[in-house]
């Protein structure tokens, strides 16, 4: 029996030689690949209490509603009830161009919080870029330091395989932004703005008024 050398295929297909494989590689990592799972469940610490789930919900609602402007999405608010019982209520937290839709409602369905039991899950897809995870982080973070004594966390976060995403800092993120394929500087910009991430100084840019010396 005669041994075949192994031919790589970029060897024989005129459209996978070295030029047109490294733009085919870049645009693989672009792409990014699996998604990131999330859930929002009310800590029993603060079920159990009257009238806080109400309360919990206006908290979810006014992060995204101050967010809104610095990531440039939109929220959709609606007015429930008649006169005086009159309430403004969530109808979509959030809303993006990549076509994500975080809402809130009473039907089961992905990407759904429930408005009563404030419980909902859903997923990010590559596609969906960085604003979603870092939105979701950030209600994380704000609810960790206005409900100190809340026993568990409000948004919880997993990649595919059920591991844990843990927020520490922006560079834990950056594993998570490299395998998604997220851009990495518009995510650490948007980072910056909602308090995620210390903006960098740029030393190239600073020109000092005392000349160097050297001996």
């Amino acid at each position: 029996m005669t041994n075949k050398p192994f031919v790589a295929s970029e060897q024989t297909n005129p459209e996978l030689q070295p030029d047109n494989l490294g733009d085919a590689m870049v645009n693989a990592k672009k792409s990014g690949t699996g998604v990131i799972n999330w859930l929002i469940t009310t800590p029993r610490s603060i079920a159990n209490k009257g009238g806080a789930k109400r309360l919990l919900l206006g908290f979810i609602t006014g992060v995204f509603y101050k967010n809104r402007e610095k990531l440039g999405f939109s929220v959709k608010l609606k007015k429930t009830g008649k006169d005086e019982s009159t309430e403004i209520m969530p109808e979509i937290l959030m809303a993006d161009d990549s076509g994500f839709e975080l809402k809130v409602d009473s039907s089961l369905g992905e990407n759904v919080l429930h408005p009563f039991t404030l419980e909902g899950a859903g997923e990010i897809k590559p596609e969906n870029g960085h604003k979603p995870l870092l939105m979701l982080i950030c209600l994380q973070e704000r609810f960790r330091s206005e409900w100190p004594g809340a026993d568990d966390s409000l948004v919880t976060l997993c990649d595919e395989q059920g591991n844990t995403v843990e927020y520490v800092n922006f560079s834990s993120l950056e594993p998570v932004i490299e395998r998604m394929g997220f851009d990495y500087d518009a995510a650490r910009a948007d980072a910056v703005k909602l308090g995620l991430a210390e903006k960098q100084v740029d030393w190239s840019s600073i020109q000092s008024e005392i000349e160097d010396c050297y001996f």
